[in-house]
């Protein structure tokens, strides 16, 4: 206990694992939401239950919403990484959970942590030791396996498949760039004032799509209106994605470094491996299972790296 309290990196690194386990929870779910009700209806609905938890804790926790000091360039910063995390990269995301499922999805997020490693480095001058370095390495090159010589496909679903692939490689490449902006600003504005301008971004976005351009706010509500389950599923997967994945993966950057933040997050794939076996009955191949070990070596890595 006293190791945990006197070391942030340690902190920062279990705060990512636990957003990975959120993470994990939340692909499961809307991978059958969005079987039922549509990708886009089950993210555009999250949000709008997400908002008011979101105010709450934030209110909460602070006693204000928004730091009257926060910077302009803060606000602005966060709003767009709002808009291309919650709009632009769960759209992408959550249709790849449909076509994919939810764990070949998550395995192609992992092109994230590289990239936001590498940015890190020149931007926030995070520099990372060789033991980092390589652990980071070894955790991708883990779930890599899994994708490239995991499971083969039939040729039935070849197309269907490739293009959940290009909607996953796209949804990491916008959370990059999602998680950069918000790793740039949050250190100023605080985990929980991050989490709320990036809720609000996203939602604004939703708002202004869905709702004065496409007028579709009703029809997305409609199935989860006339199904009770289902509007209690998506309010599960609403409370571990946007409110708490996303609070502890922002309080994380603060303490640790955004290359290993981001590479704990994403060992979704290989919590979701047990899943898939016990649970769902999918055959899992000996490459993912090498995947998985390489993968957790990686990770015990990162933490022995402190």
């Amino acid at each position: 206990m006293v190791l945990l309290m006197n070391n942030p990196l340690l902190q920062g690194q279990l705060l990512a694992f636990f957003t990975a386990l959120c993470y994990a929870q939340n692909s499961l779910a809307h991978q059958h939401i969005g079987k039922v009700t549509g990708s886009t209806a089950a993210a555009h609905l999250r949000m709008w239950l997400a908002l008011p938890i979101v105010l709450l804790i934030t209110f909460a926790a602070q006693g204000f919403l928004i730091p009257a000091n926060l910077s302009t360039q803060a606000i602005v910063l966060l709003l767009v990484s709002g808009f291309l995390g919650y709009f632009l990269t769960d759209l992408l995301l959550f249709r790849s959970f449909v076509l994919l499922g939810s764990r070949e999805s998550m395995v192609l997020l992992t092109i994230s942590p590289i990239l936001v490693a590498i940015f890190g480095y020149f931007l926030f001058d995070e520099v990372l030791n060789l033991v980092q370095i390589l652990g980071i390495l070894i955790t991708v090159g883990g779930i890599v396996i899994m994708v490239l010589f995991g499971e083969k496909t039939a040729k039935t679903e070849s197309t269907q498949k490739r293009l959940g692939y290009i909607l996953a490689t796209s949804a990491a490449l916008t959370q990059t760039l999602a998680n950069l902006l918000a790793r740039s600003a949050v250190i100023e504005a605080g985990a929980i004032t991050t989490n709320l301008l990036r809720n609000l971004g996203g939602l604004a976005a939703f708002i202004i799509y869905f709702g004065v351009i496409k007028r579709q706010i009703k029809a997305h509500a409609k199935p989860f209106l006339e199904n009770r389950k289902l509007l209690v599923l998506l309010f599960v997967a609403t409370l571990f994605g946007p409110v708490l994945a996303t609070t502890s993966q922002m309080k994380a950057y603060t303490l640790a470094p955004v290359g290993i933040v981001s590479t704990i997050t994403q060992v979704s794939p290989i919590i979701l491996l047990p899943v898939d076996y016990y649970i769902l009955k999918r055959h899992v191949s000996k490459a993912s299972f090498l995947g998985t070990v390489l993968s957790v070596s990686g990770i015990g890595l990162l933490f022995l790296a402190i």
